[in-house]
């Protein structure tokens, strides 16, 4: 995904940081993992608000770095790998506060436990976050300026048949353009796929392809939908059949779409 186009945005920055020292306060309140008892009211809440910013900085810094080395994971592990990269630093971060209000320091027995404490707490903020949404979209705190949004400048146009009045498009994040590949169902999320990247949205497949009509496309899984003109060639991939993207992706092909698929792309090259 390219997001060298995008600014920061103040505003998203600043709903986030109010939501975190809002789950913060909660924990201060709560004194969860003995800090009610064990720590004095003023040092409860300096714990918490310091911890759980903390903890968000680097839950901001690992989905840079997640999107940096590999923008294309699945939801599921987008969720863990943040949790658990953002986990690192800020048990470490942990165990010296721990030390500091505990007079002594941790021995290196309580790090794994500490760690899964500390990640626990990393999950719930992650989905609080992104509103139980595992996409890096809001934590990347990027935006597109507004006249981008309006008139979408160097971005290719819609694939063939694909109508850019059709409902669909107007889901799409702005950093996808609207060169529409491919449609995967993931959950209850649906992987969108265009020349410019992938991301996550929050719809079904079959809504979708509702949206788009039978003229942007056609099913080749259970699971999948390819836009016309997107696919080059089929090829075989051990036991399985997968379609190749013009951005040189890969689909998974079932048997009951292959021969509708292999006359679509025969009749495709025969037509170029």
């Amino acid at each position: 995904m390219q997001f060298t186009k995008r600014e920061m945005n103040p505003s998203l920055l600043l709903t986030q940081l109010a939501s975190v020292l809002g789950l913060a306060l909660c924990f201060a309140v709560l004194g969860p993992f003995g800090t009610y008892t064990d720590l004095s009211v003023p040092v409860r809440y300096a714990y918490w608000i310091g911890l759980v910013l903390v903890g968000y900085l680097n839950i901001l810094l690992a989905a840079h770095a997640v999107t940096a080395v590999r923008s294309g994971l699945r939801h599921r592990w987008v969720l863990t790998t943040v949790t658990l990269v953002s986990s690192v630093p800020t048990t470490l971060a942990v165990a010296w506060v721990e030390s500091l209000t505990r007079a002594h320091p941790l021995p290196l027995s309580v790090f794994p436990s500490l760690f899964g404490t500390v990640a626990l707490v990393q999950l719930v903020m992650f989905l609080f976050l992104t509103r139980l949404q595992p996409s890096l979209s809001a934590l990347l705190l990027r935006r597109v300026p507004a006249d981008t949004v309006a008139t979408l400048p160097e971005t290719p146009a819609p694939a063939a048949n694909a109508s850019p009045l059709a409902p669909f498009f107007r889901r799409l994040p702005a950093h996808l353009g609207q060169d529409l590949l491919a449609l995967g169902a993931e959950d209850h999320y649906l992987r969108v796929v265009t020349a410019s990247g992938s991301d996550l949205i929050l719809m079904r497949l079959s809504d979708a392809l509702d949206e788009l009509g039978n003229a942007a496309g056609m099913q080749v899984h259970r699971s999948w939908w390819v836009a016309h003109g997107a696919g080059e060639a089929l090829r075989r991939d051990g036991g399985r059949t997968v379609v190749v993207l013009r951005n040189g992706g890969e689909v998974p092909v079932s048997r009951t779409y292959l021969a509708a698929v292999r006359d679509k792309l025969a009749l495709s090259a025969a037509a170029s």
